[in-house]
């Protein structure tokens, strides 16, 4: 517990400053691009699966292979 209030203790002491200031906007940017792009992709996930089960069959038929390496046994 003592190792988070220093941590949250750094954390407001480099707010204060600019440079502080500005790592604290770059980091919240960054949270809310990787949320954005988690939501996209939870939304889209199945969408994409689709997509990419649809190119493999379309390969496995052009080049005649089982699976993604050749093998019988991946498949």
């Amino acid at each position: 517990m003592r190792q988070v209030r220093t941590w949250g203790a750094r954390l407001v002491s480099k707010a204060r400053s600019e440079q502080g200031q500005a790592l604290v906007e770059y980091g919240l940017v960054l949270a809310l691009v990787s949320v954005g792009t988690i939501g996209v992709l939870a939304a889209l996930g199945a969408d994409l699966q689709n997509v990419y089960d649809h190119v493999n069959d379309a390969l496995e038929k052009v080049l005649g292979l089982p699976g993604h390496c050749g093998h019988k046994a991946c498949k």
